[in-house]
Formats: C-alpha cells, structure tokens, sequence
C-alpha cells in the first residue's frame, strides 16, 4: 500500500482530481498547475536519494525542505524487508503531510549482478533470459515482491544493445539477439511488471552499448553514431511509465557539446523517435564525470531546459540535492526557466500519480 492511512489515500484522490479539473488536464500540457507554489512543483521534478536506512532528522529535513515527487533506493538503504518496508511508509507518510502527494519509490532491480533487494529470488540477469514468457513472468514475480515492500517504480528493464566487452554486457545487463528480439523481451518485462503491480522504466535511451568503460565514473563518453533504437520502439508498445535518457554520454550526430540529457536536440530526438504518453527521466545527474565536465547547477537547469521530466540526483554527496534544488528554484524564480516548462512536467507527473492510487 503506497500510503499506510486509508483516509491520507482518499483525500490525495480528492486533491489530485480537484487539482487536474482546476488546470484543464483532460488532454493539454500547457495547463498551468497554479494549485502548486513555484517550490512546490520544483521538488516534484527530482527524485533524490538519501543516505540511511532509516528516517533520520537531517532525511526529515531534507525531505521538508524540498518536498521532492520521488525517491530512489540503493543499498546503502536497505537491510531487510522489515526495515525496508517500515522506511518507505515513513517516507510515504512525510511525503502526505508535507504534500498531500505520494512518493516515487524507485530502485535499481535489474537482476543478476544489478539487484538491490537481495533476498527475493531475482538472481537470473538480463543476459540469461532467452524467451518472452520468461521475462514475463520474472517481470510479474518482481513486481509482485517489489510492491509488497513498497516499491512502486523499477528502473528497469535495461534495453541497451551490448556489444562485447562494454561496460554493460560485463556484468551480464542486456538482453540477448536481434534490437527485435530485444524489444519484445524488454516488452515482455514491463507487461510483467505491471501485472505485478508496478511502474517500469525502459533505459538507457538511445543507449550505451560499445562503451567500454563506465562514463559516470571515469570520463564522459563521445560517440560518433547513434545506437540502434528499435528496441526501445517495440518495448514502447508496453507503455512504460517512465524512458530514462543517458546523461553521460555525447552523440555527436545529436550533439556535438551537450551530453544526451542535457540537450534539446537529444530529448527531442527521444520524442520523435519514440511515441507514446511516458515521464522522461534522467539518469544520474550529480555524476562525477558530469560535475567536472559541467557543474551541477549548469547541469539540473539544462536537463529541465531540454526537456526532461524527472531530475534524477543519487546524492552519493549529500548536499548535492539541496544544491540543485537551489538552484533550480532559483532559475525559476529568475525566469531563467520559465515556469510553464516546469508547469509541463508536473501535470504529467500528477496524471500518472493519480493514476498510481486510483489502481491501488
């Protein structure tokens, strides 16, 4: 259950629905979400990490003084079903009374090497799953054992092309054969996950295959051809929620300065290519590589300016996400964003929240 207090549930229905008929949100995206403070809608574009396992003051504050849309989990926050399960209600219940909201409740559960939640049987990577009704029901068990602690949204599946030897396929992360096998078994999974009762995610976009060493740590990857993306067209056909766009990387055929997520041309290109009603949201922004390469504020404000819905910060240094939340409140309010392309992102985020509780 996403919120622990059934009538915190009833009335997020009532301020959702009040808020989508107030805005004229039946179909058009450029209706202003005047319900919400400029801060308000600025938390609701990042989904940030925190640092402990359980919710601690200074995770309080944070959580207070930004009031984010989401939240992402990675080991460092989790023990066992019990403590993982009595964090994210917490979170849940904060989240409620700051926002009158719930949470993106997001984690990295891949399989295999790639697997966050440890003790559900998810050990089989992407490399080893050769048939769609195996990656449909390995994307139904997840999502099953994902919602029972909470979870609401994987950050999967992964739909990269490998190629021998790249920093993907050495830990086994991509389906096997053809960009049309690989589709429908990315297809398969999300179709899986939803059945379980979650939110799915088709990453990297256009992808990171051929990349030997792994650009959010080491440099910032160029490459001179666009991967293949068919995969991510047949996968569409699942409507994930969410495509995460890849931040490390520049394609030069796209862009020749801007890595993929920072760029208008590269978000647009995301969006001719790929159909269908999703939630763009960036991989890591606060990345080493990114931070040296840019900054973060000159990152999080050019990620909003191209496009992307969701401003991902893992927050492996704490006062990165107050930081960009700063800074990014600060561009708004100085009209260096202008507040109708927040407005954008936070009606849709809203739509598919409500549309979150309504099939709870």
């Amino acid at each position: 259950m996403y919120i622990s207090k059934m009538k915190k549930l009833t009335l997020t229905k009532i301020i959702i629905a009040i808020f989508l008929v107030l805005n004229g949100c039946g179909g058009s995206e450029e209706s202003q979400p005047e319900q919400l403070s400029i801060d308000e809608k600025v938390g609701q574009v990042l989904m940030i990490g925190i640092q402990d396992t359980t919710l601690t003051s200074e995770t309080e504050e944070l959580i207070r003084t930004i009031r984010p849309g989401g939240v992402i989990l990675f080991g460092r926050n989790i023990e066992n079903a019990d403590q993982l399960s009595e964090l994210i209600n917490n979170l849940q219940d904060l989240s409620m009374e700051e926002t009158g909201l719930p949470l993106f409740i997001a984690t990295d559960q891949e399989g295999g090497e790639i697997c966050r939640i440890k003790w559900i049987d998810d050990a089989i990577p992407e490399a080893e799953i050769t048939t769609t009704a195996q990656a449909y029901q390995i994307g139904l068990q997840r999502g099953q054992s994902l919602k029972d602690l909470g979870i609401n949204l994987n950050l999967a599946p992964v739909l990269d092309i490998g190629v021998e030897g790249d920093f993907l396929t050495k830990s086994d992360r991509c389906f096997q054969g053809t960009p049309e096998e690989v589709g429908e078994l990315g297809k398969s999974m999300i179709l899986g996950q939803k059945a379980g009762g979650i939110m799915s995610t088709a990453k990297h976009f256009p992808g990171y295959g051929g990349i030997t060493e792994d650009p959010e740590t080491v440099e910032i990857a160029v490459k001179s051809e666009i991967p293949e993306i068919a995969q991510f067209q047949i996968a569409e056909e699942a409507n994930p929620e969410f495509i995460m766009a890849v931040v490390d990387v520049i394609y030069e055929p796209i862009d020749t300065d801007l890595t993929f997520a920072i760029s208008p041309n590269g978000i647009n290109y995301l969006h001719e290519m790929i159909g269908g009603d999703y939630l763009v949201i960036s991989d890591d922004l606060a990345t080493a590589t990114m931070k040296e390469t840019y900054s973060l504020n000159e990152t999080v404000i050019l990620a909003v300016l191209a496009g992307v819905d969701v401003l991902l910060i893992s927050a492996n240094q704490p006062e990165d996400t107050q930081n960009a939340f700063n800074d990014l409140l600060e561009a708004v309010r100085e009209e260096v964003i202008a507040e109708q392309d927040i407005d954008a992102s936070v009606t849709k985020i809203l739509r598919l929240k409500q549309q979150m509780i309504l099939d709870e």
